[in-house]
């Protein structure tokens, strides 16, 4: 990424499924400008912290949880430069639009997909604000 210059960029991850956040944490760690913030099993702590803390710049989100993802991504819109729909069920990726995600991924990802959504949307984020981009 050539986006940053000596910028880390703040993630979140939110899967009731430990597995799960742990094979994206592993992922996350691979790419030199993300950090990992905090993670979170339980959606509704996840609401309480990000609403009383600073913005992050990647959120990482399950859709079926005991709170929709959907519902928590309406939620914390506001405080989330880019949120990723990271889920098993394909069948709601027209509502993970609709919940201004930015990305979605299907389950299992794989780090190269991830590594590539993440650059579109540094891209993509990049050229609206007419930087030149490498």
């Amino acid at each position: 990424m050539d986006y940053s210059s000596n910028t880390l960029f703040k993630c979140v991850i939110i899967d009731d499924d430990q597995l799960s956040i742990d094979v994206l944490e592993n992922f996350i760690n691979q790419i030199p400008d993300l950090h990992i913030s905090k993670t979170f099993t339980d959606p509704a702590q996840a609401i309480i912290d990000i609403s009383e803390n600073d913005h992050i710049d990647f959120l990482f989100l399950d859709i079926k949880m005991n709170i929709s993802g959907l519902d928590v991504a309406k939620l914390l819109r506001d405080k989330v430069r880019f949120i990723f729909f990271v889920t098993s069920y394909d069948q709601y990726a027209l509502d993970a639009f609709g919940a201004n995600g930015d990305k979605f991924l299907v389950k299992p990802v794989v780090f190269q997909k991830l590594q590539t959504a993440i650059n579109e949307v540094l891209h993509r984020e990049n050229k609206q604000k007419g930087y030149t981009v490498s």
